[in-house]
């Protein structure tokens, strides 16, 4: 295999590292979105990048087939990271309705607030999601590949001989 070491140990915990770090790099754009205000699909290239190092790091190998999976747990990463922006950054209150009765005076007007909207998740990060934002996922999914199957990356971190 072009000389690099594989371990079967280790190729089976590398999906691990994989997901490891696409949930921890889309816990930290979620809160980056939540701290800036600002979506900024770029940082999910960074997801990309959490995914392919961990697997690189926890497989210790180059294989076609761990790289394929460190793109497909990019994308996770960045989904997990699209709803925890739903969660943690959508307000609660949707509406504020102004009522006014027949028999109070209008200027004392009663307000309510209506809790909840009754959108699903899936539809508040569907709503969240621009066109260009697909091409985010590609590149993110294409640098985890990339990272994880690097032969120079991988002589960087395993030197063997």
């Amino acid at each position: 295999m072009n000389g690099t070491y594989t371990s079967p140990r280790h190729l089976l915990f590398a999906p691990l590292g994989g997901l490891i770090g696409a949930l921890l790099g889309g816990a930290l754009w979620a809160k980056y979105i939540q701290w800036t205000g600002l979506t900024a699909g770029w940082v999910a290239l960074a997801i990309g990048i959490l995914t392919g190092v961990g697997v690189l790091l926890v497989g210790r190998s180059r294989q076609i087939s761990i790289s394929l999976v460190a793109a497909l747990f990019a994308i996770i990463g960045i989904l997990f990271g699209k709803y925890l922006d739903v969660e943690w950054n959508v307000p609660q209150t949707i509406t504020v309705a102004i009522i006014e009765k027949q028999d109070t005076p209008s200027d004392q007007p009663k307000i309510v607030e209506t809790q909840g909207s009754g959108i699903s998740a899936w539809q508040l990060m569907r709503h969240r999601m621009e066109w260009f934002d697909l091409l985010y996922y590609v590149v993110a999914a294409y640098i985890a590949f990339r990272i994880s199957y690097s032969r120079r990356l991988y002589h960087f971190f395993f030197r063997t001989g």
